[in-house]
């Protein structure tokens, strides 16, 4: 016969087995049971939070640069209503997340009773399961099942609810299962044999190939194979949109990434494809707009996806795969071995062309005297200093989109950003999550003056736990994104485009960090060093043109048809 645990224990042994180190939420009554384990036990932190929002999203943060599972708790009602931003974040994001939400207790559900409401219904579109228990002896089996679905295949979040009145009390019979008997994680299928010859064929047919690597690439750790695969068959190697740390920036046929201010030589190494081996990627609108503005229409696409409903979903395929990114990659490099391949080198002669021309237009950037400061001189001087093994986070909205471009990643799970959910408010409280999964790193964050403010409250939990999280704030006064639309589109006839604000760096002052000012582009750099090295987070504001505005790309989706065309 199995031992009886208190159900609170219980939570807390399974997630210790799952090797979960920190829990991100904030104090509730409901779960009051799951928090007692932990007053006499260090080996499990739970992190207190400003805001909900902010626990999701750091949970975010934490399994994107650690690559493993991750908890976030919150009381029910209005708390775990508070988690849908970041949970949505996860979900677009491939997270393991698992979300533990107390819900009202059986005897008051379907009242309207007090902090009631359908959490189940709710999550159900952005994770990749959302169920109640009904009784405290299917806990361990669910939160198994939560771990098992949260881990599998294409990864994503996973919320369990469980009714308040369950936990008080109550005692289970649990055996501690180690994880691999319920769940094997990440498998790594190779792919159909026939499949990988047939795209190994058309790979080395290329007279202009170009690897477009995506997502799936960092969540399998497939850069080095990219970077052997094109170095094999002379591609060009493009990243789809907020994953520019695929592989190392360094590599001579590194261009850039496609999307939103994407890297204008990669986009034209792409225009010029004769076939695309899209790795770990759907294709999706932030990186491609479903068009054919950097995809030719004639272009043979190979795709290697672990999702098969992703295969040819968004472009024709010549060859689809459904597999792991890394375990394909290593088929398609043996077989390609094999037959030894004859990289075109007046293509390669071009790819090197585009990689100096890209420096060169970086360096050229990097000079702009402007003033106010151009966003892009700011980085400029950042990618002088920043090391090479930092760890960065940029928000939406158009200050943090141009560092995608001008900042260099050389390791893997190196930069995190919304990605297709391009929401506000990610990237700070992310940022700290990613300082627990990685403690050792640098760790930098980039906001706009208006996103910071969304999640600015957790600035006092970065205090708390002492994390040194540099945020650079580069403030243009405005909604840059959606002034840029009123601008092309409405004659600059601006409407709430423009904001006000603090000084930021003084913010950070009162809350017990440390602030810095900087008005002058050549003092970047030796405040970006002093705030690395501050005993604690930091905050460098930087002044810069509200009126650098790029045309947004997506311009049409709000212009009138007559002007369009």
């Amino acid at each position: 016969m199995s031992p009886r645990i208190n159900a609170g224990e219980a939570v807390i042994e399974m997630l210790r087995q799952e090797g979960v180190s920190h829990i991100f939420g904030i104090v509730g009554s409901s779960f009051l049971d799951i928090l007692d384990p932990l007053y006499d036990d260090d080996s499990m932190q739970f992190v207190g939070v400003r805001h909900e929002q902010g626990a999701a999203l750091m949970a975010d943060g934490f399994s994107r640069i650690s690559g493993a599972p991750s908890v976030c708790l919150a009381t029910n009602g209005p708390g775990v209503l508070n988690l849908t931003y970041g949970v949505g974040s996860a979900y677009v994001a491939h997270s393991p997340v698992v979300v533990i939400a107390p819900s009202a207790s059986r005897d008051h559900q379907w009242r309207d009773s007090t902090q009631e409401f359908d959490q189940v219904a709710l999550f159900k579109p952005i994770t990749k399961a959302s169920f109640p228990i009904n009784k405290i002896e299917r806990l361990p089996d669910a939160l198994r099942q939560a771990f098992r679905v949260a881990t599998s295949g294409k990864m994503g979040p996973v919320l369990v609810d469980i009714p308040r009145d369950l936990l008080p009390g109550a005692e289970i019979e649990m055996d501690l299962l180690p994880p691999q008997n319920y769940r094997t994680g990440q498998t790594r299928s190779r792919g159909d044999r026939a499949l990988v010859e047939r795209a190994t064929r058309a790979l080395l047919s290329a007279e202009r190939p170009v690897i477009l690597a995506g997502g799936g690439i960092q969540w399998s750790n497939a850069g080095e194979e990219v970077a052997q695969l094109a170095d094999l068959v002379g591609a060009a190697v493009v990243t789809s949109y907020g994953r520019a740390d695929a592989i190392p920036n360094d590599h001579p046929l590194f261009l850039g990434h496609l999307g939103r201010l994407g890297s204008e030589e990669g986009i034209e190494a792409v225009r010029q494809a004769d076939v695309i081996l899209a790795a770990g990627t759907r294709l999706g609108q932030s990186t491609t707009f479903y068009d054919n503005r950097y995809i030719p229409a004639d272009a043979r696409i190979i795709q290697i996806e672990v999702d098969p409903q992703e295969l040819g979903r968004n472009y024709p395929v010549e060859v689809g795969i459904e597999g792991d990114a890394r375990a394909v990659l290593q088929e398609i490099i043996a077989q390609s071995r094999e037959q030894e391949p004859q990289p075109n080198a007046g293509w390669v002669s071009d790819i090197h062309d585009w990689a100096a021309r890209r420096q060169a237009r970086l360096e050229a950037e990097a000079r702009d005297n402007s003033s106010p400061i151009k966003p892009q001189r700011a980085y400029g001087e950042l990618r002088r200093v920043m090391p090479r093994d930092a760890i960065i986070a940029l928000d939406a909205g158009l200050a943090p989109n141009f560092g995608q471009d001008r900042l260099n990643f050389y390791e893997p799970r190196s930069l995190m950003t919304s990605l297709d959910l391009g929401g506000l408010g990610f990237s700070f409280p992310a940022s700290l999550g990613a300082k627990f999964a990685a403690p050792d790193r640098p760790v930098v964050n980039f906001n706009g003056d208006g996103g910071f403010l969304f999640n600015a409250q957790e600035f006092a939990t970065a205090v708390r736990y002492n994390l040194r999280v540099v945020t650079v704030i580069m403030n243009n006064s405005c909604w840059g994104s959606e002034k840029a639309y009123q601008r092309y589109a409405f004659d600059e006839r601006y409407v709430g485009a423009d904001t006000n604000n603090p000084r930021y760096d003084r913010y950070a002052e009162l809350f017990g960090g440390h602030g810095f000012y900087v008005e002058r582009p050549e003092d970047i750099g030796d405040v970006f060093l002093a705030a690395l090295n501050a005993d604690g987070p930091s905050i460098i504001e930087i002044p810069t043109d509200p009126d650098e505005m790029p045309r947004p790309a997506r311009l049409a989706e709000v212009q009138a048809p007559e002007a369009r065309s």
